[in-house]
C-alpha cells in the first residue's frame, strides 16, 4: 500500500512562475493581466494603462509609468508579486475584490506536512525548543517561538509568499516526472510551480493548473501512484529509516514526503519523519549515495566543469533518487536554481 500524508480535506493552491523563462517589457496588448491592483501605485488596474510581460504573466498596471518600475525590481520581489497575485493575497486586494478568498483559505484536497527547517519569522526549527505547530485553514506551518504567531497572523500575506518561494526552491531538484500530472504534456520552461499545502506540483500551462485546482486529489493521487512506480524498483534500503526491518510488521507502509517514496515497517513511523525530517532523510540521502557511488558516470562537476577532486573531496547531494557530485559546495545554489539544467548533464541508462 502507499500512502500520502495528509492533514484534512481542504488545501490552498498557490501558483509561482517556472524561475527561467523571460521578463519583457510593457505591452498595450489585450491578454488579461492576473492581478487586480498594481504593484506599484497600489491602485486598481486600469486597463487603459497596458501590461508588462513577467514570465509568461501579464501584470496590469494603474498608469503606464508604473511599468517600468515594476520590471526594475530585483527577480525575488517580482516573483513574490506574482505568487500573491495569482493567489488573490496581494496588497490591497482584499479592498479592491470583495469575492477573493480569505488570506490562507483553501480549496478541496489535500494537505501536507511543513517541510521548511526554519521558522517563516525567527531562526532554525528547535533553536528555541520543540517548534509551534499551528494550522490555518487546513495549512500547516511551525514556528521557533509562540513569539513568532503575532508578527505571521499580522502579515499573512507576506509570509505565505516567501514559504511558496522557499518550498519552490527546497522541492524542485526533487521533483520526480517530467510530464504534467493532468496532461501529459512535456513540462517546458513555461512549467507553472503550484505550491499545494506545502507540496510542490509541477504543471504545464494555466489550463492545466485550472484543471488540478478544479480536482487536486484526484492528480494528486494520480503523482503519489507514479511516484511509487518510479522509485520503487531502485529503493536502496531494506530498513525503515525510523524502525526496524521492512517487511518484520507486515507489508511496509509507502509513505510519500516531498514527491519522494519512504518506506516505514508500519504507519506508527510516519509523525517522527514528520517531526524530524533532516534526521530520516539523510538516511535515504546515505543509501542512495551509498548505491551510486561507485558506478557515478562522470569524473567532472555538472555545473563548473572542473575535474572531481580538484578542489578537495567531491561534496555530493542526492536530488529526487540521483546522486549528484561536485568539485565544491559553492557550487550548489545554481544546481538548486535549476536543478533539470545539470542533471541533463547525467548519462541516462
Amino acid at each position: 500500500m502507499y500512502k500520502s500524508f495528509s492533514i484534512a480535506a481542504a488545501a490552498l493552491c498557490v501558483c509561482t512562475l517556472n524561475p527561467f523563462a523571460s521578463a519583457q517589457a510593457e505591452s498595450g496588448g489585450e491578454a488579461a493581466s492576473i492581478n487586480a491592483m498594481c504593484p506599484i501605485g497600489k491602485e486598481p488596474v486600469v486597463p487603459s494603462a497596458g501590461t508588462v510581460e513577467y514570465k509568461g504573466n501579464q501584470i496590469g498596471l494603474c498608469c503606464p509609468g508604473c511599468g517600468n518600475q515594476f520590471l526594475a525590481w530585483d527577480d525575488a520581489r517580482k516573483d513574490q508579486f506574482v505568487t500573491m497575485a495569482v493567489a488573490q493575497r496581494e496588497p490591497g486586494q482584499r479592498d479592491a475584490v470583495p469575492n477573493a478568498p480569505a488570506t490562507g483559505a483553501g480549496e478541496p484536497g489535500p494537505t501536507y506536512p511543513y517541510t521548511l527547517t526554519d521558522c517563516p519569522i525567527g531562526g532554525p526549527l528547535g533553536s528555541m525548543g520543540d517548534p509551534v505547530v499551528k494550522v490555518y485553514d487546513n495549512r500547516e506551518v511551525r514556528f521557533c517561538c509562540a513569539g513568532c504567531l503575532g508578527e505571521f497572523e499580522g502579515n499573512k500575506a507576506k509570509y505565505w509568499g516567501e514559504i511558496d518561494a522557499k518550498i519552490v526552491e527546497q522541492q524542485l531538484m526533487h521533483y520526480p516526472i517530467e510530464t504534467c500530472i493532468v496532461t501529459d504534456d512535456k513540462l517546458g520552461e513555461k512549467a507553472i510551480n503550484h505550491v499545494h499545502n506545502n507540496r510542490l506540483v509541477r504543471l504545464a500551462s494555466t489550463d492545466a493548473a485550472a484543471a488540478f485546482k478544479a480536482d487536486p486529489a484526484t492528480h494528486l493521487e494520480a503523482l503519489d501512484k507514479k511516484i511509487v512506480e518510479i522509485q520503487l524498483p531502485d529503493y536502496p534500503m531494506d530498513n525503515c529509516p525510523v524502525g526496524g526491518p521492512l517487511g518484520s510488521m507486515g507489508e511496509p507502509v509507502n509513505f510519500v514526503y516531498m514527491n519522494r517514496l519512504v518506506r516505514f515497517c508500519c504507519g506508527g513511523c510516519e509523525k517522527a519523519l514528520v517531526n524530524e525530517p533532516a534526521k530520516y532523510m539523510a538516511k535515504l540521502d546515505k543509501a542512495y549515495a551509498d548505491a551510486q557511488r561507485e558506478a557515478y558516470p562522470i569524473d567532472t562537476c555538472v555545473v563548473a566543469g572542473g575535474k572531481l577532486g580538484s578542489m578537495g573531496e567531491p561534496v555530493e547531494i542526492v536530488a529526487g533518487t540521483q546522486l549528484v557530485r561536485f568539485c565544491c559546495e559553492g557550487c550548489f545554489p545554481k544546481f538548486e536554481a535549476d536543478p533539470q539544467k545539470y542533471l541533463s548533464k547525467l548519462p541516462k541508462e
